[in-house]
């Protein structure tokens, strides 16, 4: 299985770090130059940074456009791929777990992180017996896109949505995507950094987050109608959120998602 790792060309100690990784788990990886906001024109900022629920900061835009020009080779592509940020730390049975991964079908998309936030899980599940593990439909999740397998079908639901309905957080945006077949590893084969202390591993690169450490402000709303504009999206982002949940939680739980801190 092909793994794209969105790396921006400034952050060197990042990319020597996921070099090592990928070279210690075997994977077929490929680096992606991660979008700047020095690569986002103002036009385009300004056309899609009012589209979510909130004024979408340029870096936050410049992420997004990242993960999307992965969606887009995924897309034309035949096969699933693993798509990494940067500080993605990976556990060493990952390698096994892609195996097994790329033979299934009917998945669209498949995440393989958690950041100690509750999940909406199914209470089904698939047994994944030789790696002690377990995949869960992933209801609704809120937090994390570091680490997950995305199949061709999946990266073009995500890239239509985008046409349809402009961009979001990146993590928000492939979350709110109900029509992707989305499953969940039990336990988590992924963390990010900026995680690594919660869950007692030790973490070989600065934890912070480099679009967090950029104090770069959100875009003024335009006037007060915008601002309205924006308080309905998230009402009916809440509201979707509350049907979501009354949908499926006869068959589903919240709960969180735990690591297996010896393959870590």
């Amino acid at each position: 299985m092909k793994t794209y790792i969105l790396n921006l060309p400034s952050a060197l100690e990042r990319r020597k770090f996921q070099a090592q990784q990928a070279t210690h788990l075997g994977l077929d990886a490929q680096f992606i130059d991660a979008q700047t906001p020095a690569d986002i024109p103002d036009a385009f900022f300004q056309s899609h940074a009012f589209s979510w629920e909130r004024p979408i900061k340029i870096t936050e835009v410049a992420c997004f456009m990242s993960h999307h020009q992965v969606w887009q080779q995924i897309a034309e592509s035949h096969d699933p791929a693993l798509v990494l940020e940067d500080d993605a730390l990976l556990a060493y049975n990952t390698p096994a777990l892609l195996k097994v991964l790329d033979s299934l079908e009917g998945v669209d998309h498949i995440s393989l992180e958690t950041r100690q936030r509750q999940k909406l899980l199914a209470r089904r599940f698939k047994p994944i017996e030789s790696l002690n593990a377990r995949l869960h439909p992933l209801l609704q999740d809120r937090t994390g896109a570091a680490a997950y397998v995305l199949w061709p079908a999946g990266a073009r639901l995500l890239l239509a949505k985008f046409e349809q309905h402009g961009m979001g957080l990146a993590d928000a945006f492939i979350s709110s995507t109900y029509a992707l077949k989305s499953w969940q590893t039990v336990p988590a084969f992924a963390i990010q950094a900026d995680m690594a202390s919660a869950y007692g591993v030790s973490c070989p690169i600065a934890p912070h987050s480099l679009i967090a450490r950029e104090k770069v402000p959100s875009p003024p709303t335009r006037s007060n109608l915008h601002d309205l504009q924006f308080k309905l999206r998230r009402l009916v982002a809440q509201l979707r959120l509350a049907v979501r949940y009354l949908g499926c939680f006869w068959q589903a739980r919240r709960q969180f998602v735990g690591i297996d801190k010896a393959q870590f």
